[in-house]
């Protein structure tokens, strides 16, 4: 398994909502990991935002040419297992082996 960190590259590879699959196949940068009940600063809009305490699970805020939930353009919020990174050696070696260079 590989860690994901604030400032890498991914991409995003699933979405359990119909909003989020427009942003499937599209590169992002980590901006941070937001736990339910967590505020922070949102870098696109400038808004301090807070996850919903009952939210399931905890989401990276990405950014890049994605959409979010509501429209926005610029950001959106993504659980980690639909992140893959983009730098390689972060992969298992299985799959390191494949990825095109």
């Amino acid at each position: 398994m590989f860690q994901l960190k604030p400032g890498m590259l991914a991409m995003i590879i699933g979405s359990r909502t119909a909003a989020g699959r427009v942003n499937i196949g599209k590169s992002v940068e980590l901006f941070g990991l937001c736990e339910p009940g967590e505020s922070f600063v949102n870098p696109v809009t400038g808004v301090v935002t807070q996850l919903p305490h009952d939210a399931n699970h905890p989401l990276w805020l990405v950014t890049g040419n994605v959409v979010a939930f509501d429209g926005r353009e610029g950001y959106t919020f993504v659980r980690a297992e639909y992140l893959m990174p983009l730098d390689k050696t972060l992969l298992p070696e299985s799959e390191q082996q494949q990825v095109v260079q």
